[in-house]
This record gives C-alpha cells, sequence and structure tokens, in this order.
C-alpha cells in the first residue's frame, strides 16, 4: 500500500519522509545518494512539473508520497502518516522559511501581514486550522496514523517504531539504529542540500521560463533541530489572532481549548 507522509507546510514534512525513505530502503547507499528527497518521495500535486510519473514504481516498497493536501483533497486508497504541530510553532517556521524561499529581504514581509495572507488561507494548503480538523476527523481511521511533530522531537526511537509498524516495515536493531541515524539533525544538516527543496524550485523555474531566477537561501534543516515553544516570537497581536483561531475552528470540534490540551488527551489515550 503506497503511503503520504501528510502534514501542514513546515510541520516536519521532511523529517518524515526521511525517516520512511531510510526504512524502505534500510539506509542502503544506493538508495540514499539523491541529489534532493523530492527526487525519490514525488511531490504529489507537484510532480507534473518536476516531470515526475506519479504511477511509476520507486526505489523501494512501500511507494512513498509527499503531500500538503487537506483531507478532502488527498489521493485516496493509501495509507496516511499525518504529523501535527503546534500551529504557533509552525507559522514561526514557516515564515523563517517562505519569505527568503520566494526571494522576499528583511522586512518585506512582515509577521502580521504573513499571518492575515498565507497563513490565513493563501497557501495552496489553505488555513493550518482547518486541515488540522480535517485530518483530525480521520485520526482513528485505520489507514491513518496520526504522529506529533512534538514526540519526533522529544523521543524520535518510539515514533520510528510506530512508523515502522503502521508501514508494515519489519523493524530490527540495526535498522532502527541506521534510521536513527540518517533521521538526525546531525545527518540531516550535514546533507542540507538532499533536503532543500532544490529539485522542486528547479523545475519550477524551468516551467516558468525564469531559469535566471536567484536561488533562495533558506534550508528546512535548522539549528536546534527543529524547536517547539516558538511562540514567544511572535508579535502579540498575531499570537491573539492564532489562540482566536483555534477557539473559532477546533475548540468545539476537538473538544480542547488548545493545542497542548489536544496532545496531551491523545498522549493519555494511548497511554
Amino acid at each position: 500500500t503506497d503511503v503520504f507522509v501528510v502534514t501542514y507546510p513546515k510541520c516536519g514534512t521532511t523529517w518524515m519522509t526521511q525517516i520512511i525513505h531510510t526504512l524502505r530502503t534500510r539506509g542502503a547507499a544506493e538508495h540514499n545518494q539523491f541529489g534532493e528527497i523530492t527526487e525519490v518521495v514525488p511531490w504529489d500535486i507537484l510532480a507534473i512539473d518536476c516531470e515526475q510519473d506519479l504511477g511509476a514504481e520507486q526505489v523501494a516498497s512501500p511507494r512513498v508520497f509527499k503531500s500538503h493536501e487537506a483531507y478532502g483533497d488527498v489521493i485516496k486508497g493509501a495509507k496516511y502518516v499525518y504529523v501535527a504541530r503546534n500551529p504557533e510553532d509552525a507559522f514561526v517556521s514557516f515564515y523563517k522559511f517562505l519569505p527568503p524561499y520566494m526571494g522576499l529581504r528583511g522586512d518585506d514581509l512582515t509577521m502580521e501581514d504573513f499571518a492575515s495572507s498565507i497563513f490565513s488561507g493563501v497557501s495552496q494548503s489553505g488555513q493550518i486550522w482547518h486541515h488540522f480538523l480535517g485530518w483530525w476527523e480521520r485520526r482513528n481511521d485505520p489507514n491513518v496514523l496520526w504522529v506529533f511533530y512534538e514526540d519526533m522531537l522529544a523521543d524520535l526511537d518510539a515514533e520510528i517504531a510506530r512508523v515502522a509498524a503502521f508501514c508494515e516495515i519489519p523493524l530490527d536493531a540495526e535498522l532502527r539504529a541506521i534510521t536513527n541515524e540518517k533521521a538526525s539533525f546531525k545527518y540531516m544538516s550535514a546533507h542540507g542540500s538532499q533536503f532543500d527543496d532544490h529539485f522542486v524550485f528547479d523545475a519550477c523555474k524551468k516551467r516558468m521560463g525564469r531559469a535566471d531566477y536567484e536561488r533562495f537561501t533558506v534550508g528546512k534543516v535548522r539549528k536546534g533541530g527543529g524547536k517547539s515553544g516558538s511562540s514567544k516570537a511572535i508579535p502579540d497581536s498575531v499570537t491573539s489572532n492564532l489562540k482566536q483561531k483555534w477557539a473559532d475552528v477546533l475548540a468545539g470540534p476537538t473538544g480542547h481549548a488548545d493545542y497542548a490540551a489536544l496532545k496531551a488527551a491523545v498522549t493519555a489515550e494511548r497511554g
């Protein structure tokens, strides 16, 4: 069965993709010398732009795809690993990544502007709260594995084991160690160009006839290996808006006042 790694942008897509690709290939050198990981794990909606065939065989089984699609829009009939992240942390990470990726400099786009535009639904993935809700409603489906980004930070080994079991990939001690190593911040930062989207970026430049467009200067593997608790960097007005969006969209359907309460409840359910 095909596996889709699904997240809202900046919620651990590349990290989870590397975990599953390593599991399915056992970290074999011949399958891990790709130029950029999207070459071996296609991005569903950009595969055509990258001249990739979504129906083609891949280097190993299961076939794996990256997606930022809402549940209603994603290709059906597969398994889905959904990575959830605190919306406030996702906001900070998205803000640090997207403007430089788009060639913007300095204060060309303030946090306030970003919150009211890209993060509020202008992006292909829509708003994080609605994206979150759609997948939350499917969290107990047998073909959906719900993973918290914060749990990956806290205990990567345990999440690797959960993912391997879900993908039906036998996990022995050797593969477990290999995956922990290749999904570590140390490894991924040392091989940063393999995880920076340049394959997609360059393909899209070519399709748009903008081969001369300046290559972005921001990567996906950041110092610290990803953080939680980044909300302290957000202006108060933006923080208030983000919290209100949770209250408006997610509090009722999930029964939880905020992300921390929701995560705590799910963790308790898992025992």
